[in-house]
């Protein structure tokens, strides 16, 4: 039983790794937070050079940084719904799918596998993001605390995996990453400011502990964060279990 689970494991984190979407979406992504953040800096050191030190908007650069990094949850949720979708059982891979004789393993494997890609797809974009930064920033950017940085990467890994169960649960690409989308960078906000309830959504838990000017979350909404992410996760592998029986 071990051994065909570490099997299963192996065969999967393979085939995340060999998937082009998947290494793109991680890449680019590093590639252009790489880009953007040097923009910025170069943009802080030009300003304050004539002495616009507040053209920023009163935020620093690491705290503009930050922003970047937050909308940047493009990637993890591309990362999650590409490891499900390369084997979503429609056309030519439908028989193969149905072959598997434990699917309920393989989804949950797979969240495994979003879980996994997405951390260090998180530590590497931060990493690409934090290097102008900590190279060319003044001296009021050079100490960085790393642990709204761990919030968010943790955020990046918790969406990764909603995204990738939510794919198995619709088999939909598209109807699980753009509803996604609209939500967690913009719609949530939103609504949040009109239904203080949302306050508890998974998106705003996680962003109010890594956002310039927030803070960790409470337990309650630690709670209710994990309550939310555990019904997501459960929803895939339940789903795949009821369908395409006999």
């Amino acid at each position: 039983m071990q051994s065909s689970r570490a099997a299963l494991f192996s065969a999967e984190l393979r085939k995340a790794r060999s998937f082009p979407p998947v290494i793109r979406a991680a890449l680019l992504g590093a590639v252009a937070l790489l880009a953007v953040s040097s923009f910025i800096v170069a943009q802080a050191a030009s300003f304050a050079d004539v002495g616009r030190a507040d053209a920023l908007g009163g935020f620093t650069t690491g705290e503009v940084v930050m922003l970047i990094l937050h909308y940047a949850q493009v990637i993890p949720v591309l990362i999650g719904a590409w490891i499900v979708a390369q084997d979503l059982p429609t056309g030519p891979r439908r028989l193969a799918f149905l072959a598997a004789p434990r699917r309920v393993a393989l989804i949950g494997t797979k969240l495994v596998v979003a879980a996994l890609a997405a951390g260090a797809a998180g530590v590497g974009c931060t990493a690409a993001a934090l290097v102008p930064l900590m190279v060319f920033a003044g001296p009021s950017d050079g100490t960085i605390s790393l642990v709204p940085y761990a919030w968010l990467i943790s955020s990046w890994v918790l969406i990764a995996v909603v995204t990738a169960s939510l794919v198995a649960a619709t088999r939909s690409v598209t109807f699980t990453v753009v509803p996604l989308l609209i939500w967690t960078i913009g719609l949530s906000d939103l609504i949040a400011v009109r239904v203080p309830a949302l306050s508890g959504a998974l998106d705003q838990v996680m962003k109010s502990a890594y956002l310039p000017g927030g803070a960790t979350p409470s337990s309650v909404h630690l709670l209710s964060a994990g309550i939310q992410v555990a019904v997501a996760i459960a929803l895939g592998p339940l789903l795949t279990a009821r369908r395409d029986v006999g």
